[in-house]
């Protein structure tokens, strides 16, 4: 499988009837493109995700309104023992779960000790449950959050200072209309480079934004390739989204 690197900024925000999500990718311009949201169905689940052309995501919501999003966790150094297995496999095998109760169940039958360390973070509008699941490659820990805004990061160039120089944004940054998410996902302050959330390096880049939107009758994952600080017009939107209605 192919091996996971990246890096993101990912920002949740409550609503009346749901949530949102937002999601920077951030990757090596070498990368291979990744493929746009399409619909699967796994167990008895309908699933919206975007995938590698291998087959793994990063992020990916069902029709019970339970959403799953992966991050590195590059500030935990250890490394598997012999062969390693993509990260990227981690949310299609939990991702049928009808809440957030079931996801520690299916742990059970993930190659924990072949994976590289991570931050699982689970959204489930049915029981508003917001969950961090983090792996060290040592244990498996759930941390439960409160169900307001919040924001997580991850960087595999300095992971300390991006997470430091990005909460600082984020804590600035006033989330009161869902339009001010794709803003703070397109922001360059304190300054373009690799510590902004749409990050820009020599070598790598913010290489497309994704947005989740759930509320009491429908799913929709609004993807959009590239850096999301470029100027887009409503069409491109449309021709990237996909949507289920909740079950």
């Amino acid at each position: 499988m192919l091996k996971c690197t990246r890096m993101c900024t990912l920002s949740f925000l409550p609503t009346a009837d749901g949530f949102r999500l937002a999601m920077n990718r951030d990757e090596k311009r070498t990368r291979i493109r990744a493929l746009p949201p399409e619909r699967f169905t796994i167990g008895p689940r309908h699933v919206l995700y975007p995938r590698e052309p291998g087959g793994g995501t990063w992020l990916a919501v069902n029709d019970a309104g339970l959403c799953l999003a992966l991050i590195n966790w590059h500030r935990i150094k250890r490394e598997p023992r012999g062969t390693s297995e993509s990260r990227g496999l981690v949310i299609p095998q939990l991702i049928s779960a009808s809440n957030s109760d079931e996801i520690k169940r299916g742990f059970r039958d993930l190659p924990r000790q072949r994976l590289r360390p991570f931050r699982l973070i689970a959204i489930d509008r049915q029981l508003q449950r917001l969950v961090e699941w983090r792996w060290d490659l040592r244990q498996l820990v759930a941390r439960r959050h409160a169900w307001k805004a919040k924001h997580w990061f991850s960087s595999g160039y300095d992971e300390v200072t991006a997470e430091k120089i990005r909460s600082k944004v984020c804590h600035l940054w006033s989330l009161g209309r869902p339009a001010q998410l794709r803003k703070l996902h397109a922001t360059h302050l304190p300054e373009r480079g690799p510590f902004s959330i749409c990050m820009h390096r020599p070598d790598a880049v913010t290489v497309s934004y994704s947005e989740v939107v759930v509320t009491g009758k429908r799913v929709i994952f609004r993807y959009l390739p590239g850096t999301p600080c470029r100027r887009v017009g409503p069409g491109v939107w449309t021709r990237r989204s996909a949507s289920l209605r909740r079950n």
